[in-house]
């Protein structure tokens, strides 16, 4: 007997949220469509007044400034982005990478090399 009463009450509930579930998709298509016809002229606009329509936001703008205030002074590699571990602050100053050491040496090899070619 409650089975029947959850089938009916399953039944009853789809067909009132039915009309709300389309009314919720046709005002998101209406929206869609006023964004779409809105974006369009303006594109138009700014294209033809020879701006760009990559601006950016003065959000952007703020940000910028501050990460570039917040930038580390010298001139390198910023150790958050680095891959190497003798960047990272865990290892000290002393550590070097083998890495970086077999880099150096076949960076001055082919240096010493290309000198003596073009003699």
């Amino acid at each position: 007997m409650g089975a029947i009463f959850k089938s009916i009450l399953k039944g009853l509930l789809y067909v009132l949220a039915f009309p709300f579930g389309l009314l919720a998709i046709a005002l998101y298509a209406v929206f869609g469509l006023f964004v779409f016809i809105f974006q369009f002229f303006r594109l138009i606009f700014l294209f033809f007044s020879g701006r760009s329509f990559k601006n950016d936001l003065p959000e952007d703008i703020e940000a910028r400034k501050i990460m570039e205030r917040n930038k580390p002074k010298e001139e390198g590699v910023d150790p958050a982005l680095s891959l190497y571990p003798s960047d990272s602050i865990v290892y000290g100053s002393g550590y070097v990478s083998p890495t970086l050491e077999n880099k150096a040496e076949n960076e001055e090899e082919k240096v010493e090399e290309g000198e003596n070619d073009n003699v």
